[in-house]
């Protein structure tokens, strides 16, 4: 599995990606200084491991970022507040559990291994998606014919956003928020980006609906 782990204590997280990678876990680790941009754009995740109390506005942000982006992820805080209330907000914005320091690791591990039947839906790091095209989830990398596909940064966290909801609508916020961390940009900015992505796809996956926004249909059966 792929892990995002926000921690700002640098001894602490280094002993969590020890624990962690020796399980055969993939983690990449973020202190509470990071652009919440470059953290998901170094995506996709399958659970994302969030210190509650890594700066002072961080985690409410990130939560609410993430559940709006990746509403299929598990996120869980690593927490060493005793103030109930400030835990039961987190959890109300989307979070799906948390874990109190101190803690064991055995304990971590156990609160992973209770979303691996709803992590990101695919068995293997290699999805089909027509006869021509497969993604790597691994390596956010797009195949056609077997041949990787060049694409920009914002292209790459573009079809990262459609890989993650595929067959599901993707609203105007939710693109906003994955290309600039913002909610608010223009809509003809972002149907500029849809149409970049749309020119370099030889086939026609992704579809607009009127009020719905976008979505990203397979083309398996074509």
């Amino acid at each position: 599995m792929k892990l995002l782990l926000l921690e700002n204590t640098h001894s602490f997280a280094l002993s969590i990606i020890n624990f962690l990678t020796t399980l055969g876990h993939d983690v990449n680790h973020f202190d509470g200084k990071a652009d919440f941009l470059e953290m998901i754009r170094s995506g996709p995740y399958d659970v994302f491991l969030l210190d509650l109390n890594a700066s002072n506005e961080i985690s409410a942000d990130c939560i609410k970022g993430i559940v709006k982006i990746f509403p299929q992820t598990p996120i869980i805080l690593l927490s060493s507040t005793h103030d109930l209330y400030v835990i039961e907000k987190a959890l109300d914005l989307g979070c799906s559990d948390y874990i109190k320091k101190p803690f064991e690791f055995k304990e971590l591990e156990l609160k992973i291994r209770q979303f691996n039947k709803n992590i990101f839906p695919i068995k293997s790091s290699l999805i089909s998606l027509s006869q021509n095209y497969a993604y790597d989830t691994d390596t956010s990398s797009l195949y056609y014919k077997g041949l990787i596909q060049a694409f920009t940064k914002k292209e790459k966290t573009l079809l990262a956003l459609f890989m993650l909801n595929r067959n599901k609508f993707i609203t105007e916020e939710q693109i906003s928020l994955a290309l600039w961390n913002n909610r608010f940009a223009e809509s003809t900015t972002i149907r500029s980006n849809i149409y970049r992505l749309r020119k370099k796809l030889k086939e026609d996956f992704i579809q607009t609906y009127r009020q719905e926004g976008y979505i990203w249909e397979d083309n398996i059966y074509s």
